[in-house]
């Protein structure tokens, strides 16, 4: 994460590809955006806008540099919204920072330090899996840029939910259940991959069969050999297991374990069982190729 913050801090007056900065940590946009916000506690752009406006708020205190200046250089389009988002930021406007005294807020750079706590163990299995078939809904959710704000993540990551919710209360969930497509090794799954365009697509289903289903829609994932991870917990809780656990993998588990991720999938298992149970499980795949 720190190689993260210090391609952040590089290109921090540039446009930059956030799919380079999800690869310098081996992970999906979908994937490095969920890991960001649970590490650090805000969402990767909520933290590239308030480093801006803090580098911002130091350049216009030198009283050097106009303020429509300061904006382009920080990616706003217009110094009106670059004034909206500095007031908001720091309780005065830009030309105010010119004035001696004023109070501004500084959010400082990020870095990360190892904390050891106690070991805890990550069991894991490996498979070589074939091209895995299955059929349910699909939705492309386009892409996620730096550029886009924090509230527009937020938005995206409720749409991702919503997506789900449909699936599981809108009929489908059922649909595919009485078609006995819920079965091992796969039982309910979401797939999200990032397509050659660079659009997030999540797929919700089962392995499909021989059978034609006109009203389900299929969709594949590529052979590949998976890194398999489980862990237990109620999916009623605050933060998703899978959440921590994605976290875990991507943090501790990948950089020291001799792989790296070889395409831009992940598939998430539900078992059967009590999803309100503590020892409720569920599982994450990973695709992965030795270095």
């Amino acid at each position: 994460m720190n190689k993260v913050i210090e391609y952040i801090e590089t290109h921090i007056e540039e446009d930059f590809d956030i799919n380079e900065v999800a690869a310098i940590v081996c992970c999906s946009v979908y994937q490095f955006g969920r890991i960001f916000s649970y590490v650090v506690g805000i969402s990767f752009t909520e933290y590239i806008r308030n480093r801006r406006l803090s580098l911002a708020a130091l350049e216009l205190q030198s009283g050097r540099v106009k303020v429509i200046d300061v904006a382009q250089k920080y990616g706003y389009d217009s110094p009106e919204s670059f004034a909206r988002a500095f007031r908001q930021r720091h309780g005065i406007s830009p030309r105010e920072s010119f004035t001696n005294g004023v109070k501004l807020k500084m959010y400082p750079r990020l870095s990360f330090q190892i904390s050891i706590k106690g070991a805890v163990d990550m069991e894991y299995r490996i498979e070589q899996r074939g091209i895995i078939r299955g059929v349910g809904v699909v939705k492309n959710f386009g892409k996620w840029t730096s550029n886009d704000d924090a509230a527009k993540w937020e938005d995206r990551m409720g749409e991702r939910w919503r997506f789900w919710d449909a699936y599981l209360d809108g009929g489908l969930d059922a649909k595919v259940a009485s078609y006995g497509l819920y079965r091992a090794p796969f039982y309910q799954m979401g797939v999200v991959h990032t397509d050659e365009d660079g659009n997030i697509v999540e797929a919700i289903g089962a392995e499909a069969d021989d059978r034609l289903l006109p009203e389900l829609t299929p969709f594949e994932v590529p052979a590949s050999t998976w890194a398999v991870f489980s862990i237990k917990g109620t999916l009623n809780q605050d933060v998703h297991p899978l959440e921590t656990l994605t976290t875990r993998v991507f943090s501790e588990w990948l950089p020291s374990s001799g792989y790296e991720k070889s395409m831009e999938y992940e598939i998430q298992i539900f078992g059967p069982g009590n999803t309100q149970s503590d020892d409720y499980i569920s599982e994450l795949w990973i695709p992965i190729r030795k270095k």
